[in-house]
């Protein structure tokens, strides 16, 4: 779905619905984080480790193979299952964190902080926040762009 010339405005219009524009821009930000986050483990208060970086440049190669393909279909499946997975992964750390000093990332006191592989993968407040936020959107994408997914307005 390539970018096209408005006739009448002479701007540039992209042709791609909002569940393929939301994975590319979360895609994107998946990316930064994921080489960021080797870098900077501590990034906005985050727990960044090597495994937690891998899924993030996993989640947006996903992500933005989705967006740029031309299938609108598979970009919805994406925007629900990452939606609904992130803000699951967000929701589940706020029940079933505990607080203490993680061993990854940034290394204050979490109120929050999930262990799922201790010293490897560990998830506190900022993270769970920013992971809700990020199912969230997609979830917002899959929701507005529903009637031209189903075909019923295109």
């Amino acid at each position: 779905m390539p970018t096209t010339m408005n006739r009448k405005t002479g701007r540039m219009v992209s042709d791609r619905v909002l569940t393929q524009k939301v994975c590319i821009a979360l895609g994107i930000f998946f990316v930064f984080v994921g080489l960021t986050g080797v870098v900077t483990p501590g990034l906005m208060g985050m727990h960044l480790s090597l495994i937690h970086n891998t899924i993030h440049l996993a989640s947006g190669a996903l992500a933005l193979w989705t967006g740029y393909s031309e299938n609108i279909k598979r970009s919805y499946a994406v925007c629900v299952s990452l939606g609904l997975l992130y803000f699951a992964i967000g929701v589940l750390g706020f029940v079933m964190g505990t607080p203490g000093y993680p061993n990854v990332g940034y290394a204050q006191m979490d109120q929050y902080l999930l262990r799922i592989i201790p010293d490897s993968f560990e998830i506190g407040t900022s993270d769970h926040l920013i992971h809700m936020l990020i199912g969230v959107t997609f979830l917002i994408g899959a929701v507005f762009s529903k009637r031209s997914v189903t075909g019923i307005e295109k």
